[in-house]
């Protein structure tokens, strides 16, 4: 038989845009892209606060197929990225697939037909013959269970669910987290507030971001027909020689870095009991780097406190530490992360005999190639587990990604019925990935959302970009394990 299969991608931001228009682009019209938002964009829709900015330059943050070359600074900014991904949307025809203001609540998987049913918050069914999860690692924000949040008087909210009816002018703003949402809202609000708190449990390695705004010159350059290719490719390609620096045979040359980083630190923000609570205690390159010229400028100001705690409790009027120091505030922001180990969540997925994907993920999420996991049919995963990019950019991932996926569905439009990937395969992959991690800095025990609390690595790539593009290349119907059924499904909700 050779038809299309319907699909359902879970997702609008760059990794179910980049699966929509592969799919798009080798004449598969038979998906429906599921949006909880009222726009794409994914993480750059949700992430409004100020200073909310990309930490890897714009030319290589991008579709390599879609390129713009007229970004308005080195680093883009939350709003030109979201407009770019919204102008790719319309120009691929995406738009039409895309079902707004749609969250989906669960997905299972019936055996006997091979397709799967996706109910969504409104009520509606869809099914399908294939899944493809775009909801990414940095989707469902993370608020810590502290007692007595409930009785703050205050106002408290997640950086990742921006309120811009709260006014910060002139109020005591206490900012809970030393992340990457931190480092940038943190500089960004300064100014506006009376008061400002940071409170860190663990402070985060932060490097310089060598940004600036994109002059007239480099504009005009950037317009000249090639360029944008050109400079794509060779900022591309930069970045991919550091892939060997996550290796543990450059311990030495990130332990040189790391001084540097100490006395940076110590002589910019002076006050000692800032230089501890902003000085790391693990390894260094073990978590992201953060970029940022103004963390610690801003750190240092005589208006801005930092206490190296954990938040224990709420009160009324503020926060207690885990020191026992009280710190009184009218607004609290959560920069405190997402649920990134808990990958999918919430969606209540369900496999072959009804198996949940949390019982198949006990100790951490794992999928071959971070695209499919055992015992859960024609499920694909963009941006998955173990696919994370540090040394270059994810949105070459999530090009890689989708093109073996496109050509997963196009083999089930040949053959029918539905496929799984066989759990040697799958074991043996993760395995040998988990082995290679032990060889990494990634191993060194930091804290962050990059392991799971059993200290498994469960977020990152251990190897290089060229690497993955290879391993991903071609789909191979051997490492699966295939189910003929009687026929394909529909995607309209029943």
């Amino acid at each position: 038989m050779s038809s299309s299969p319907s699909v359902i991608i879970i997702g609008a931001g760059f990794g179910g845009l980049a699966a929509a228009i592969e799919l798009k682009r080798h004449g598969i019209e038979s998906f429906t892209v599921l949006e909880r938002h009222d726009h794409v964009g994914g993480v750059w829709q949700a992430n409004a606060y100020p200073g909310a900015a990309c930490d890897v330059p714009s030319i290589i943050y991008q579709f390599s197929y879609a390129l713009n070359g007229d970004w308005k600074h080195r680093y883009g900014r939350q709003s030109e990225i979201r407009e770019y991904l919204d102008k790719v949307a319309r120009d691929f025809g995406i738009l039409p697939h895309v079902r707004f203001q749609t969250k989906v609540t669960a997905a299972t998987f019936a055996e006997d037909t091979g397709t799967w049913a996706i109910d969504t918050e409104g009520g509606d069914t869809y099914t399908a013959d294939a899944v493809i999860c775009a909801t990414g690692q940095l989707s469902e924000p993370a608020i810590p269970p502290i007692p007595g949040l409930d009785t703050f008087a205050g106002h408290h909210m997640h950086s990742a669910e921006w309120d811009d009816s709260v006014d910060l002018r002139g109020k005591r703003v206490a900012v809970v987290g030393g992340g990457a949402s931190a480092i940038q809202l943190v500089p960004a609000i300064a100014d506006e507030v009376e008061h400002l708190t940071v409170i860190q449990r663990d402070p985060s390695w932060v490097v310089n971001k060598y940004d600036w705004k994109v002059g007239p010159v480099e504009r005009a350059i950037m317009r000249i027909p090639g360029m944008p290719r050109l400079y794509h490719d060779a900022m591309w390609w930069w970045f991919e020689v550091r892939a060997p620096s996550v290796k543990s045979s450059f311990d030495w040359l990130r332990g040189i870095w790391a001084a540097e980083r100490r006395r940076h630190i110590k002589k910019t923000l002076k006050d000692p009991k800032k230089v501890a609570a902003a000085t790391p205690n693990y390894t260094f390159g073990c978590n992201r780097l953060l970029l940022s010229n103004d963390w610690y400028p801003t750190l240092a100001r005589e208006d801005v406190d930092l206490l190296g705690e954990a938040v224990t409790a709420m009160t009324p009027t503020g926060i207690v530490c885990g020191d026992g120091t009280t710190v009184d505030a009218d607004v609290v922001i959560w920069c405190t992360g997402f649920k990134a180990t808990e990958y999918l969540s919430p969606i209540d997925i369900r496999g072959r005999d009804g198996r949940h994907i949390r019982e198949a993920w006990a100790d951490g999420p794992e999928a071959y190639l971070g695209l499919t996991t055992p015992g859960f049919p024609n499920l694909f995963m963009s941006y998955g587990p173990n696919t994370g990019s540090l040394t270059n950019t994810i949105v070459y991932l999530v090009e890689r990604q989708a093109a073996y996926m496109r050509q997963a569905i196009e083999y089930l439009g040949r053959s029918g019925g539905w496929i799984d990937v066989k759990p040697e395969v799958h074991d043996a992959f993760n395995a040998r990935l988990q082995e290679r991690m032990q060889h990494t800095s990634f191993a060194a025990g930091c804290p962050g959302w990059y392991t799971t609390e059993s200290g498994k690595v469960t977020q990152v790539w251990v190897g290089s970009h060229v690497e993955y593009g290879h391993r991903t290349r071609e789909f191979d119907p051997a490492v699966y394990e295939h189910h003929a059924v009687r026929e394909l499904a529909a995607t309209a909700p029943r």
